[in-house]
């Protein structure tokens, strides 16, 4: 009853945190590859659009932001049009509308580890405490990442092969038609999965090839033969499934219907519209795949050693866990190898006949469950870039894995600190300024008379994450509003532009009383070297906590009386030579 109470607390927590909301930026994935496209195509709101959606080169399918932020926003912009809620539309709603519907789809996690547990023999309510106590489903899985569509169809996966395997296992009662297999369901997640991201079929690898390999009667035969026979009963909904992503890129991208030119020529044979046909169209996962198979591209996204998720990433979002894992493969291993030896023996001295079955029972879902987490997380330590949320959806099998272990109470405090810290640094901390300063922004932008003249306004985004601009809520036909992101530049940079954008306006507008207002939004750790600048500033609000490890803070003076600044991210408002105001 205990466990039960604190699964239902947590995921309340989970729910609440979202709709708070969280101020953390963990990366700019989770706002450049659903909400800042679907707020521009929907909301008719000025976004920016990464390479992956490009036109010429798409690499990310568009159905599941279409179904996911961009039904979050069809909802909004319906509530803004009906006129019941006022201006909905707001920094706020932008934000928390699409989080709160991802945050709904985690709990997918929830239903399929609590049945995979029950399968399993394990205590679902203990691996429901360890995997919503996990700071992974309090915060990453709270955001638009495409990682949380990625677990929920891992997670969904898992439980249909293990419903087959199990089905198998259990006789039909006399007189019952015997029930059908998943596999429908089965090839549509395996489809949807790889079209969302295409490292999912790394996912997939363990799950799929138990359930290739088994017959009807849930013996397992590893045989070319068996494989063919349940591919082939996938193969109508994996068809069908690739149809619809297909067809949908295709025609979101515009390939399709902009060159029609050879649909109008005389004398196409059925041949020639089938070539011309397919060169249109559109197969986001391949152009990923090509895109990350060059070793270039991979480096201009970050380069990391092999061994970064096996050490660094998997205890960065897995703790004690991924710890406990590595020691189960490790104890898993030898006990195996201590089996087969004994069981030689055995066999030798005509005793013992039952210890191999007694061995292969005792071991079988442990086993599978280290195959299950270990073989997807070393794929992924083949390619150069690794990012901790790439293995996040591991969370899965690790909580069923490590349940039977985590009731010493030892390890009850060393998971609860661990959850607390990972929190608080991804949730609160990490790039935390950011989200309020755009919040404050919009309302900025947002507060002058309309009847007014409106004035300019350049937002210079100096050492901070890539802002998402459609929590601006700016118009993409307003032109008085410049979003101007130098990322991590030299301060040179800085300071010509914001120089440049001061002289232009002023040699420009010599004469009418038309105002221009220049804000830079940077970290404390870098005022110093705006204060080299050659222009005038002064402080407009700040906001707390904001940590940038791009540009860590000092951590020796921390502790002294203005050191604390460091954690803050500041609006600077520049201000024409000569023009004295004082600093706040």
């Amino acid at each position: 009853m205990a466990l039960k109470l604190m699964w239902l607390v947590l995921g309340g927590v989970r729910v609440l945190w979202c709709l708070a909301p969280q101020t953390g930026y963990i990366h700019p994935d989770e706002f450049f590859q659903s909400p800042e496209v679907m707020a521009g195509d929907i909301l008719n709101l000025k976004t920016f659009r990464t390479w992956e959606f490009n036109t010429s080169y798409p690499s990310r399918s568009v159905l599941f932001p279409l179904v996911t932020t961009g039904f979050s926003f069809t909802i909004l912009k319906v509530l803004h049009n009906s006129g019941l809620f006022g201006n909905i539309i707001n920094s706020y709603s932008l934000l928390v509308f699409p989080r709160f519907y991802l945050t709904c789809l985690s709990f997918i996690l929830d239903y399929s580890v609590y049945h995979l547990a029950y399968l399993w023999g394990a205590d679902p309510w203990n691996a429901l405490t360890l995997l919503s106590g996990s700071h992974v489903m309090l915060v990453f899985y709270t955001r638009t990442f495409s990682n949380v569509i990625e677990a929920a169809l891992f997670a969904l996966l898992m439980l249909l092969v293990a419903m087959d395997i199990k089905q198998a296992n259990v006789a039909p009662r006399p007189g019952k038609k015997e029930r059908k297999n998943n596999q429908h369901l089965i090839g549509i997640v395996l489809v949807s999965g790889f079209f969302n991201r295409p490292t999912f079929i790394g996912y997939a690898l363990v799950p799929m090839l138990l359930w290739f390999s088994r017959d009807q009667k849930c013996t397992f035969q590893f045989s070319l033969r068996q494989i063919m026979k349940s591919f082939f009963g996938l193969l109508s909904s994996v068809i069908a499934t690739s149809f619809l992503f297909i067809a949908t890129d295709t025609l979101y991208f515009g390939s399709l219907l902009s060159e029609t030119d050879w649909l109008l020529k005389d004398g196409n044979t059925m041949y020639s519209l089938f070539v011309n046909i397919s060169q249109c169209l559109v197969l986001t996962p391949v152009n990923l795949i090509l895109y990350n198979l060059d070793q270039k591209s991979l480096i201009a996204h970050g380069s990391h050693p092999w061994f970064t998720h096996l050490t660094v990433n998997g205890f960065m979002l897995f703790g004690g866990l991924h710890i406990s894992a590595v020691v189960t493969g490790v104890k898993t291993m030898v006990n195996k190898f201590a089996c087969k030896a004994s069981c030689h023996i055995s066999h030798k001295d005509n005793v013992g006949k039952k210890l191999p079955a007694q061995c292969s029972a005792a071991t079988q879902i442990t086993e599978y469950l280290l195959l299950v987490y270990f073989t997807p997380l070393l794929i992924l330590s083949m390619f150069n870039h690794q990012e901790p949320r790439y293995i996040s959806p591991l969370i899965v099998p690790l909580v069923i894995l490590s349940a039977p272990k985590c009731e010493m109470l030892r390890w009850k405090i060393v998971i609860v600190l661990f959850n607390v810290l990972g929190s608080v640094l991804f949730g609160c901390l990490h790039q935390g300024g950011l989200i309020p300063c755009l919040s404050y922004l919009e309302k900025t932008l947002h507060s002058q008379n309309p009847q007014a003249s409106p004035p300019e306004h350049s937002l210079v985004f100096y050492h901070t994450y890539m802002p998402p601009r459609y929590l601006l809520n700016v118009k993409s036909d307003q032109e008085f509003t410049r979003i101007i992101d130098l990322g991590g530049s030299d301060v040179s940079v800085l300071n010509n532009t914001v120089n440049g954008l001061l002289d232009n306006f002023s040699s420009e507008h010599i004469g009418n009383n038309q105002e221009m207002n220049v804000y830079i939004i940077a970290p404390g750790t870098v005022q110093d070297d705006i204060d080299n600048c050659g222009f005038q500033w002064k402080t407009v609000a700040s906001f707390f906590p904001h940590l940038t490890m791009e540009d860590p803070p000092d951590i020796p003076s921390l502790l002294s009386e203005d050191g604390l600044n460091q954690l803050n991210l500041y609006i600077f408002k520049a201000h024409i030579k000569g023009k004295k105001l004082d600093r706040t």
